[in-house]
């Protein structure tokens, strides 16, 4: 009832606003806000259960006992807050404590352990951490009950958020799930602007006048997926670049194919000068809204492109392969890109890696808040130790004693 109230105060500060003191005003010192107090006051509580040394995990049943079992319930009354008023970097300590001192989460209810996962997915997101949260989500949505379609829906439209940016696109068959009700329409032009390398579709989709602007920007996923998806839309636009005007090399002859970065510019500067026949844009050539209204910006045939030059090209394509989107060389000479491996594994699947197994490859591991179990020791191995482990040091000998 205190987490409800405060939100729905929070929403509503008219309702008390005649209870502020009149010297509020003349405070010009940071205030702690009504919802930040009540999850504070509801924190001493989860603190005291978290710090309890009288209770643990029950061995036979793998059930928390005592205070304990009041960790995740009271994390996520708190958690609930904080999102709810757009407070969540208060919820970072909140995951460091439960990951160096509770117990596993895997001990806890499955809706307890349903909705922590949320929460402390939609926190990685909001941090820039799209592949801890995409396995986080991957979870919670897996656990969550298939009745639940509310709960599953909140948890989905993160979870296809993050795949996109790490580079997996929601298929037909997650369309179709009753959770996933208008995502299609949403997220299918996105994907294929990324698929067909259209900068400016892509662009004027993630926008502020497209039709579905709004939704994006409702749920805050608009600017992860404008700003870390265009890398994609670029590799898309710099490989169908290759399969029209690319040299296939010879590997006979020990020569890669390469590809001409001028004609990524062409191409480049033949997508923006397009006029667009999208939803709530007018019919004229494209222009970066950054440089709506500015001077000195025109081509030489004069014509507005947005600054659009060879430096441009050089940096993007640099950028792709220092992220290992693009595997090969430029010659800055020569302005060409040139493939490497494409005599063991063809020049499309050696420049072009796949996006979602390159990310992968780069982040598996652990994800700080989630405490899962400890992985069991075999044979004479050292027992996994992880936080909130405990040592005994009774048999450890004072440094330099003789063995």
């Amino acid at each position: 009832m205190l987490a409800r109230l405060a939100i729905g105060l929070d929403k509503q500060p008219h309702l008390i606003a005649h209870l502020n003191p009149a010297s509020d005003s003349a405070d010009t010192g940071v205030r702690e806000t009504l919802p930040e107090r009540a999850a504070n006051t509801i924190r001493q509580s989860f603190v005291t259960c978290l710090n309890d040394r009288s209770s643990g995990v029950n061995r036979e049943t793998g059930q928390p006992e005592g205070k304990k079992r009041g960790i995740y319930l009271l994390a996520n009354t708190c958690l609930k807050i904080l999102f709810a008023c757009q407070k969540i970097r208060g919820a970072a300590q909140i995951f460091e404590n439960i990951y160096n001192q509770s117990p596993p989460l895997s001990a806890y209810p499955k809706a307890e352990r349903v909705t922590y996962l949320y929460y402390l997915g939609r926190f990685l997101w909001a941090n820039g951490h799209a592949y801890r949260a995409l396995k986080v989500l991957e979870e919670a949505w897996r656990l969550c009950h298939p009745e639940a379609l509310k709960q599953r829906r909140l948890i989905l439209i993160f979870l296809v958020a993050s795949n996109l940016v790490c580079g997996r696109f929601p298929s037909q068959r997650l369309f179709s799930r009753p959770e996933a009700r208008g995502f299609e329409q949403r997220f299918m032009p996105i994907c294929q602007a990324i698929r067909r390398g259209d900068l400016v579709r892509f662009r004027q989709l993630l926008s502020p006048g497209s039709d579905e602007y709004m939704w994006f920007s409702f749920w805050r996923i608009d600017l992860q997926i404008k700003n870390r998806c265009e890398v994609y839309v670029w590799r898309s636009l710099v490989r169908k670049t290759f399969l029209i005007t690319g040299d296939p090399g010879n590997p006979e002859a020990r020569k890669a194919p390469t590809l001409d970065m001028t004609n990524i510019l062409t191409l480049w500067k033949w997508q923006e000068a397009q006029p667009t026949s999208a939803p709530g844009f007018q019919s004229k050539a494209y222009m970066d809204p950054d440089f709506e209204g500015m001077e000195d910006i025109e081509t030489a045939d004069g014509e507005a492109y947005g600054l659009l030059d060879m430096t441009g090209v050089i940096s993007r394509v640099s950028s792709l392969v220092h992220q290992d989107l693009l595997n090969g060389y430029l010659s800055m000479r020569l302005q060409k890109f040139a493939i490497q491996g494409a005599r063991q594994k063809g020049a499309i699947a050696a420049g072009f890696p796949n996006i979602w197994r390159t990310i992968q490859a780069k982040n598996d591991g652990e994800v700080p808040g989630w405490k899962q179990d400890a992985k069991p020791s075999s044979g004479f191995s050292r027992p996994a130790m992880g936080p909130g482990s405990v040592i005994n040091l009774s048999s450890a000998r004072p440094v330099g004693a003789l063995g």
